[in-house]
């Protein structure tokens, strides 16, 4: 290679500009750099000397540099290209400039490549490249419908979810008003306002919240989005991104739900009103009553040996009846209480084994029609309130009695089971059907098929329900249409 002289100024170039110089002989390899080539590719100069360019030059980029450079000595013209070196720590620089060939007296002496580093600048440009694919992508295939408009209020860009939520292809409306598409006719002149103001003052009362209004479809019909509207100015002019969502079935639902809680409060309404009405009535009763039963039981004794017999029995059915109706009376007051939460227990401590039995025997003189069988009587220690206990053994015998006509006895069993006390009481009726079993502790339900020959209100099983609750048990039915019922409590045990 002929030797190079430089002039001051050239020098002073070469070793402070910021491109990457190199001189390479015909061959390819390197006679010199500058300081800006070494510095980038983190050389010194005796490392690279001598080498061949292709040791520097990035894999995929070599046959392309070797092709432009033979053609560079073989056409006598210079290249402009991009490609990519290696440092000497394996990092990619890419860079672009010009590759040119000097000549004495046509034959090729050397070639010369002068290239500025362009690598963040490519970094910077594959950035943003990717930010357009990931908001194409999203543009494309976003959950939302998108709708690009500008300050004229025509439409610039329509997604395909705009495309199915609103029904137009974007052909059909890029360039057109949006207020002529999608916007219903009485909120149009809104819109327009709202534009204005906003372009006048730059103050939009809707822009960067989500609001749910009604849009209007291709086919004429409107239904309920979400919309959400964010702004951004290019080039001196405001543009309107909107983003929407079609909610329908949302506020479908939203709909039945606030149906459904309304009917649920007016149930509510009218079962406050009811228990209301039965308290007060209940007790409203209950006092005259208690002054017929009274004066009943004061002529029933008062007219023992002075009256004929037909009058004394009309008296004690007046008083028989009285106490029927005072039962009635007594248990829509529980209902009432339950209701409430006003029941209230009073406990003690009892060996059930001792207080069952003397409970059937009590049962027993008033149920002459049905012989109680206590079969087994297992030994337990509960916390109860006496009285409500007799309450629900009471109703529960009265039920088996009632439904069980005809037959000769009701069969009682206690029985431990694991840290409780299950006591049951089975009949030979006519049982329940296997559809109604689960509705029977219901608050006045009553089994249809049965209703019309057997009296009650159909709150005896549902009070005695709840009491057995309150103590910490449970209470349950089984049952065979024709062949009888048994029904069952548990109470958990002292250990």
């Amino acid at each position: 290679m002929a030797s190079l002289s430089f002039d001051t100024h050239f020098k002073d170039l070469f070793e402070n500009t910021s491109d990457l110089i190199h001189f390479l002989t015909i061959e390819g390899n390197i006679e010199l750099v500058n300081p800006a080539w070494l510095t980038t590719l983190n050389y010194q100069f005796y490392e690279v000397v001598g080498r061949s360019i292709y040791d520097f030059i990035h894999a995929p980029c070599m046959e392309e540099y070797k092709l432009i450079r033979n053609t560079v000595i073989t056409t006598k013209e210079s290249a402009e290209f991009v490609t990519t070196f290696m440092t000497k720590n394996e990092q990619e620089v890419i860079v672009e400039g010009q590759l040119g060939c000097s000549y004495t007296k046509d034959r090729p002496v050397y070639t010369r490549g002068v290239f500025k580093n362009i690598t963040a600048k490519k970094i910077a440009e594959k950035k943003i490249e990717e930010s357009e694919k990931r908001l194409k992508t999203f543009f494309r295939s976003g959950p939302d419908a998108v709708i690009v408009i500008n300050e004229h209020q025509l439409i610039l860009e329509w997604n395909p979810k705009a495309e199915i939520i609103f029904g137009y292809t974007a052909n059909e409306v890029i360039g057109k008003p949006l207020s002529e598409t999608i916007i219903p006719h009485q909120y149009r002149e809104a819109h327009k306002k709202g534009m204005s103001h906003f372009l006048k003052t730059g103050e939009g009362p809707v822009l960067n919240k989500t609001i749910e209004i009604t849009a209007l479809h291709k086919k004429g019909h409107e239904f309920y989005v979400n919309l959400s509207i964010s702004n951004v100015k290019v080039e001196g002019e405001w543009l309107f991104i909107a983003f929407l969502s079609d909610i329908t079935e949302r506020k479908k639902t939203e709909e039945a739900l606030i149906r459904k809680e309304a009917e649920l409060l007016k149930v509510k309404l009218l079962e406050e009103k009811k228990d209301e009405f039965i308290s007060i009535a209940s007790h409203e009763l209950k006092t005259p009553l208690t002054t017929i039963k009274a004066y009943a039981q004061l002529a029933l004794t008062f007219c023992t040996d002075k009256y004929p017999e037909p009058v004394q029995q009309y008296l004690s059915k007046v008083d028989e009846y009285a106490s029927k109706l005072n039962f009635l009376i007594n248990e829509l007051l529980d209902v009432s209480r339950i209701h409430a939460g006003k029941l209230r227990l009073t406990q003690t401590e009892v060996e059930i084994d001792s207080f069952l039995p003397e409970l059937l025997n009590s049962m027993q003189q008033i149920t002459s029609n049905h012989t109680l069988t206590l079969e087994k009587n297992e030994a337990a220690r509960v916390t109860i309130d006496t009285v409500r206990l007799e309450q629900v053994i009471t109703n529960l015998i009265s039920n088996a009695a009632k439904y069980s006509p005809g037959k000769e006895k009701i069969v009682v069993n206690s029985v431990k089971k694991d840290s409780t006390i299950v006591i049951s009481f089975k009949d030979f009726g006519i049982g329940i059907p296997n559809d109604k079993i689960s509705k029977i502790f219901d608050r006045f339900y009553r089994v249809d098929e049965l209703s019309k020959d057997y009296s009650g209100l159909g709150i005896g099983l549902f009070i005695s329900s709840e009491i057995i609750k309150q103590h910490g048990g449970k209470i349950w039915a089984e049952s065979i249409e024709g062949k009888g019922s048994t029904f069952y409590f548990s109470l958990p045990v002292i250990n």
